[in-house]
């Protein structure tokens, strides 16, 4: 009883959600390596519109089955808000080979970087993934969670449209 009163707190700890480690906080100085080698400040993706940074591995099944939707959000947003969607492998430097010919055997067709120490995956609050990060126009970090849910892209729709009042949508957008 003792030990499980002292592992209680960890335990509290540890079912915090993830969102709220990020969340409402301005982006961390983190680079990602894109596939040719050449290390890439996230910040430099700011600017013309808000940035969805997707963390995922080949070995993940979960991510195969989110990636497929999550570039499909993208496509239909970039046009509207300028959202650009930066996917970031966390494969490790031995499996980095793969990464190439599952993109390609996917049809995917958005850009890929990669994080094979996790460190931007940790400064972002992640632990494993699939983890998603939504960037607002401005850099502060919209909302970033674990996993990927169909009620997501309602959700990051609303968070795009008040991080950018600006952007109008005609009648059936959305």
């Amino acid at each position: 009883m003792r030990v499980l009163r002292l592992l209680m707190p960890l335990l509290l700890i540890l079912a915090l959600p993830l969102s709220s480690l990020a969340e409402g906080k301005q982006l961390p100085r983190i680079s990602v390596t894109d596939l040719e080698g050449k290390k890439h400040q996230v910040s430099e993706f700011l600017g013309e519109g808000p940035v969805l940074l997707n963390f995922w591995a080949t070995w993940c099944k979960p991510c195969l089955a989110e990636l497929p939707k999550i570039e499909e959000f993208q496509k239909e947003w970039a046009e509207k808000s300028g959202l650009k969607l930066i996917t970031v492998s966390i494969d490790d430097p031995r499996s980095q080979k793969q990464i190439k010919p599952f993109v390609h055997r996917h049809g995917f067709e958005f850009p890929v970087y990669t994080d094979s120490n996790q460190e931007a995956l940790r400064k972002l609050g992640g632990r494993g993934v699939p983890f998603n990060v939504l960037i607002g126009t401005k850099g502060e970090i919209l909302d970033a969670h674990a996993g990927f849910k169909e009620k997501d892209t309602e959700t990051w729709a609303e968070l795009i449209l008040a991080d950018n009042p600006e952007i109008h949508l005609e009648e059936g957008d959305e």
